[in-house]
C-alpha cells in the first residue's frame, strides 16, 4: 500500500506567499525523486501531497465532494465506506475516533474548501506548522515552507521560542521561533475555517492508577504480553523488514518478537567500531540469527547533508540528524523494506524517569536535566544580546503550566511532559528521516500500550525496572548482552564478571582499549566530520557570524568551536554550536525568499 509522508495546505494565500512556498517545498523535496507527488484543488483550497506510491489509495472523495487524505505510517485496515459512515454518524468531530495507531494525521476537506478538519495521533508525532497570511491560510508538514510563505523577519521573533530553542534544542507546547506561526498540539481534532483554527484535546491515551495495586509477577507478565502485541500488530503486516539496531532494549525487543514471528530482519549498526551499539547489536544479531552490517559512516556527512537539513527543517529544531541521513544513503542498495524503530519505547517503560523527577522539583527552564540540555539557562544569561529575563520565565511558566494540566501522579505527568515536548518536537525527526527514505513503522506508538505504561506504579518504572524483568524473564540470552541500556546486563554471566574484573585492573585510558565490552561507550558521530572539515560543517554558523554577533556573544561561540575541535570528551560544547547553528539558519533563509 501507498503512503503520504507529507502535505501542504493553502487557501487564498496572496501570490508572492504561494510562490515562495511553492519554492520553499520545492528545495525540501528536491533529493527524494523517488517521492510520487499529487496536487489536488478543492474549491478554494489547495492540497500538495508527496510519498510513496500509489498516494491515490490514501486519498478519498466522498459523495457530497468532500476530500479525506490520511498522512503518515497508520496501522489499521478501516476501509474508506467506514471511515466515511462513522464521519457521517457523528455530531461534531471530537466524537470522531480515528481507528489508527502508529503516526498519522488524518484530514477533512469541505468541498468547497472553507473548512480543514485534522485529527492527529495522540503523540503529535507529525509536527504541522500553520498561521494566516492576510485573509488566508497554510499548514505544512515542513517548517520552511510555512515560514516563508509568512515572510518573518527577525523583528518576528518569538523570544519564548529562541530561548527554548537555545536551552532544549526544539520548542515547547505550539511554539516556533516566530510569532504568528505555530504548531498542532498533539491529539487533538482542529477545525480551521473562516472563524479560525479551534482545537479541542481527545485524551485518547489517560494515565490512570489501574495497575498500582496489580502483584509484580502478574505486572511482568502484563508487559511481555502487551509489547509483544504492540510490536507484533506491526510486523505481522509485512514478511520484511530492515532493523536499526542499537545496543538499547527497544530494538532488541522488537528484534526478538520478528524472530519469534519467523519474519526476515535485516539489521544495522553505523558509527565508530568502538561505539558500544557497534559492539553489541553484533551479538544481539547473533543471537537472534539475523543478518547484521556494520555502516561505517563518511566523514563528510555533516557537509554533504547540513544544507539539505536546512531546507527540510528549517529552525524547527536542532542541527543533529544529519548522521541518520547518511546511514539512509549507505543501504540503499540493500533489501527493500521498510524500516522499523522503537520511537518512545524507552520514555513509556521509564527510561530517565528518575532524572526527571528530581529535575522538576524545584522550577525549571528546561524540559531535560543539564547533561540532555544545549545552553544552561545562566549561560544562556551570560552570552544573550537580547532581552532573556522575561523569555526565560514564560518557559519556566509554560513548564509549569503543562505539569499541572497532566492528568495522573507526579511521575505520570512527567511522562507526558517528556512525550508531548522532547519525544514530540525532537526525537520524531528519526521516525520522519525513515518514512522518507523507505517508510516506517513505530510499533510503541499504539494506544493500548501507552496506556498500560501510563497505568503503572512508579516502582515499575524507575529504570525501566519493570521492562528489566521483563528481558531476565522470557529473554534471556539478549539480557545477558551489555548494552546502552544500564551500567550491568540484566543477566551478568560469568565471562562478563570476569572481564569486568580484569579491566579495573587497568587505568581507564587503557581499559577503554582494551575492554572496550566492558564499559558503555557513548561517542557522538558529529565529532570526527567537525575535525575533520571544521567550519565546514558547522554551516551556515559561520557564514552569519556578523548577524548572529547582534544577538549572542559569539567569543563563547567561538570558545565551544575550539574545543569541539581539540576533544571529544564533553559533548555540551557541540550542543551548544548544533542549537546556535540552527539560529543562525534563520538569517540564511532570510536570503532564499
Amino acid at each position: 500500500m501507498g503512503s503520504i509522508v507529507g502535505f501542504t495546505i493553502h487557501r487564498k494565500i496572496p501570490p508572492e506567499a504561494k510562490t515562495r512556498a511553492i519554492s520553499a517545498e520545492d528545495r525540501a523535496l528536491s533529493r527524494f525523486t523517488h517521492l510520487e507527488k499529487s496536487t489536488i484543488s478543492i474549491g478554494t483550497t489547495t492540497l500538495h501531497l508527496w510519498g510513496h506510491a500509489p498516494l491515490s489509495e490514501r486519498v478519498h472523495k466522498m459523495p457530497d465532494g468532500t476530500t479525506l487524505a490520511l498522512i503518515g505510517s497508520p496501522l489499521g485496515q478501516d476501509s474508506w465506506q467506514s471511515i466515511q459512515e462513522n464521519l457521517l454518524k457523528i455530531s461534531r468531530p471530537e466524537k470522531f475516533q480515528p481507528p489508527w495507531d502508529g503516526r498519522f494525521i488524518f484530514l477533512q476537506i469541505s468541498p468547497d474548501g472553507a473548512r480543514w478538519t485534522i485529527w492527529n495521533d495522540w503523540l503529535g508525532s507529525i509536527p504541522v506548522y500553520y498561521t494566516r497570511i492576510g485573509n488566508g491560510r497554510i499548514a505544512s508538514t515542513l517548517e520552511p515552507v510555512t515560514v516563508t510563505a509568512a515572510d518573518p523577519t527577525s523583528n518576528d521573533f518569538f523570544l519564548p521560542g529562541l530561548v527554548s530553542l537555545l536551552l532544549n534544542g526544539y520548542f515547547l507546547s505550539d511554539w516556533t521561533l516566530y510569532k504568528g506561526v505555530n504548531t498542532l498540539l498533539p491529539d487533538r481534532v482542529a477545525i480551521w475555517d473562516e472563524e479560525g483554527l479551534r482545537a479541542k484535546q481527545l485524551w485518547a491515551v489517560q494515565a490512570s492508577q489501574e495497575r498500582w495495586e496489580t502483584s509484580w509477577d502478574d505486572l511482568v507478565d502484563e508487559m511481555h504480553a502487551s509489547s509483544r502485541q504492540a510490536i507484533a500488530d506491526v510486523l505481522r503486516t509485512e514478511p520484511r523488514w530492515i532493523l536499526p539496531l542499537s545496543s538499547g532494549l527497544d530494538s532488541r525487543l522488537i528484534g526478538a518478537v520478528a524472530a519469534e514471528l519467523g519474519l526476515e530482519a535485516y539489521s544495522y549498526a553505523w558509527g565508530p567500531a568502538e561505539n558500544t551499539d557497534v559492539i553489541y547489536s553484533r551479538e544481539i544479531a547473533k543471537t537472534l540469527h539475523f543478518p547484521w552490517k556494520h555502516i561505517a559512516l563518511p566523514k563528510n556527512f555533516l557537509v554533504r547533508y547540513t544544507r539539505q537539513w536546512h531546507d527540510w527543517f528549517g529552525t524547527s529544531m536542532h542541527f543533529q540528524g544529519m548522521y541518520l541521513m547518511s546511514f539512509l544513503d549507505e543501504i540503499k542498495t540493500e533489501p527493500a523494506a521498510r524500516t522499523v524503530t522503537g520511537f518512545i519505547g524507552d520514555v513509556l517503560a521509564g527510561d530517565g524517569l528518575n532524572e526527571l523527577v528530581i529535575h522538576h522539583s524545584s522550577k525549571s527552564y528546561q524540559v531535560e536535566h543539564e547533561w540532555y540540555s544545549d545552553w544552561g539557562h545562566d549561560q544562556l544569561r551570560a552570552v544573550a544580546k537580547f532581552p532573556i529575563d522575561e523569555a526565560l520565565e514564560a518557559n519556566a511558566e509554560e513548564l509549569k503550566r503543562q505539569i499541572e494540566s497532566f492528568p495522573g501522579a507526579r511521575h505520570q505527568k512527567l511522562t507526558y511532559l517528556e512525550l508531548w515536548n522532547r519525544q514530540r518536537s525532537f526525537i520524531s525527526f528519526l521516525s520522519m528521516l525513515k518514512d522518507y527514505w523507505r517508510g516506517t513503522a513505530t510499533p510503541f506508538l499504539n494506544r493500548s500500550y501507552a496506556r498500560f505504561c501510563l497505568s503503572l506504579p512508579r516502582t515499575a518504572l524507575d529504570h525501566r525496572r519493570l521492562l528489566g524483568d521483563v528481558f531476565r524473564r522470557y529473554y534471556g540470552p539478549l539480557a545477558v548482552i551489555p548494552g546502552s541500556y544500564a551500567r550491568e546486563p540484566y543477566i551478568p554471566t560469568g565471562s562478563y564478571l570476569i572481564r569486568r574484573r580484569v579491566a579495573r585492573l587497568f587505568p581507564s585510558s587503557v581499559r577503554d582499549r582494551l575492554f572496550k565490552r566492558t564499559d558503555n561507550l557513548h561517542i557522538c558521530v558529529d565529532f570526527e566530520p567537525i575535525q575533520t572539515h571544521g567550519k565546514d560543517s558547522l554551516w551556515p554558523l559561520f557564514d552569519v557570524w556578523d548577524q548572529l554577533a547582534d544577538w549572542l556573544d559569539i567569543q563563547q561561540v567561538e570558545k565551544d568551536y575550539h574545543t569541539v575541535m581539540r576533544s571529544k570528551e564533553d559533548i555540551r560544547p557541540l550542543r551548544r554550536l548544533q542549537a546556535a547553528q540552527t539560529f543562525a539558519s534563520h538569517f540564511v533563509s532570510m536570503t532564499q525568499r
